[in-house]
This record gives structure tokens, sequence and C-alpha cells, in this order.
């Protein structure tokens, strides 16, 4: 029983893009550190209770801090950078068809004969359109699922319809390949590049953020929000107050 829900879960498309989206695998990272760090603060018994307390507040204040910071800055600037950057990539290689085919293929699929990504305005329609090779063509095409039509609106406000016409034929032709070809189809391959050079620079995004801006940032807002609410004074005035153990050996 337990083996079948745990394979139910993995096999589930939302598990899948949740594990390959950097920003939830930070996320939830830095949230268990900011649930388990604490916790272990304050089953350290070796430390009195109100450093304790103190010390636990002051972790699980600085990892919502980090994560808050990382989220408000480091996805949104690296996605958008990342995005640029393979734009430019994806379009030189597509003017080397026979090698991009060549580098693509596999034993079981063709390779793909272009990666660019010019007919999209920004990362969220190529996300979105990732997102949607991970449903069901029945799934793609159900106006009942919540999902796909969300999906459906973000590639059709961030998709320049104009480019689709030249490289498709229409928007008509190119909507049926979106919603009936296969996840492994070239039509879906060739975008693939592009969303892993997007996850590619979100983790470069992660690094940096997460080791340096958002540590600093964190660090300079930490303290005046603990003053604010008194707790430097505190745990000073707690410190101060506590007997000093003798040395005996003096």
């Amino acid at each position: 029983m337990i083996t079948n829900t745990f394979v139910h879960l993995i096999s589930k498309n939302g598990f899948q893009n949740l594990i390959q989206n950097t920003t939830a695998q930070v996320s939830i990272e830095t949230g268990l550190k900011a649930v388990g760090r604490p916790a272990f603060t304050l089953a350290d018994t070796h430390v009195d209770k109100e450093t304790r307390k103190y010390s636990a507040f002051k972790e699980l204040l600085y990892q919502l801090l980090c994560l808050g910071i990382y989220l408000a800055v480091i996805p949104v600037t690296f996605k958008k950078g990342g995005f640029a950057v393979f734009k430019k990539l994806c379009n030189k290689v597509s003017q080397h068809p026979e090698f991009l085919k060549s580098i693509t293929k596999t034993d079981k699929l063709q390779g793909i004969e272009k990666c660019s990504i010019d007919i999209f305005k920004n990362e969220k329609a190529l996300v979105a359109i990732h997102k949607m090779s991970h449903l069901s063509a029945a799934k793609r095409q159900d106006k009942a699922n919540d999902l796909a039509q969300k999906l459906l609106k973000t590639i059709e406000e961030n998709t320049n319809w104009e480019l689709v016409k030249k490289e498709y034929g229409s928007k008509e032709k190119f909507m049926e390949n979106m919603l009936n070809k296969e996840r492994e189809s070239r039509f879906f391959r060739q975008f693939f590049i592009g969303k892993g050079g997007i996850e590619m620079s979100s983790i470069v995004g992660s690094v940096v953020g997460l080791t340096i801006l958002a540590p600093e940032l964190s660090h300079l807002i930490l303290h005046p929000i603990m003053k604010a609410l008194n707790l430097e004074a505190s745990h000073k005035a707690n410190s101060e107050t506590k007997p000093q153990k003798i040395n005996k050996q003096a």
C-alpha cells in the first residue's frame, strides 16, 4: 500500500515539475532549515532555556529573511538573464542544424534541427510550454482542466504570434502541435535547451543569492528587527544576570 502510494506520488506531473524547479528546491531546503535548526537549538539541554529561545528565534528569522530576499530578487533576475543569454545561444546553434541534430540524437529519439526560442517574449511562455509538455494530450485539450487553461493563457499572452506565423505557417498550426504532440516529439524537445538554460541560470543565482547576497542583506536587517522586538535587550540583560562560575582551581 505504501509503495503504491509512493509510486503514484512520484509519477504525478506536479511532483516531477516541482523537483525539476530550482526555485522550489531552494524554497523547500531553506524551509526545512527554518524549521529544523531552531528545533535542534531548542532541544539542546546544555544551554539555558532563555538562550535557546533567543537563538532559535534568531535562526528562524534569519532563514526566513534569506528565503524572502532570494524569492524577491534571484529567480526573477536570473531567469530573465538566462532566457536572454540562451535565446542568443539557441539562435546561433540553430544555424547549424546538422550539428544540433547530431548532439540531440539518441537511440530512441531523432535529433532536433532547431532550438530557437525567439517566438517567446520572455521566460514565462517557455516555462509554461515546458509544463504543458508534461500533461497528456487529453488534459491539454480539456477546457475544465485549470492547470492547462492557466498555462494556455500564459503562452497566449507571452508569445509573439507574428513570429509564430512565419515559423509555423499559422497560430492554429502551432497550437495544434502543442495540444497534440507527445512530450518527446521534436516540437516540444526544441524548447528543452532553452528551458535547461533557465534552470542553469537559476542554479547560478541560487549559489550567488544564498551564499553572498541573502546572508549579507539578512544580517543587515536581522538585528534591527530583533531590537525592534526588544529581543536583543532582553537577551543581553539575561546574560548579564547569569551567575558567574567560580574557578575552583584558581
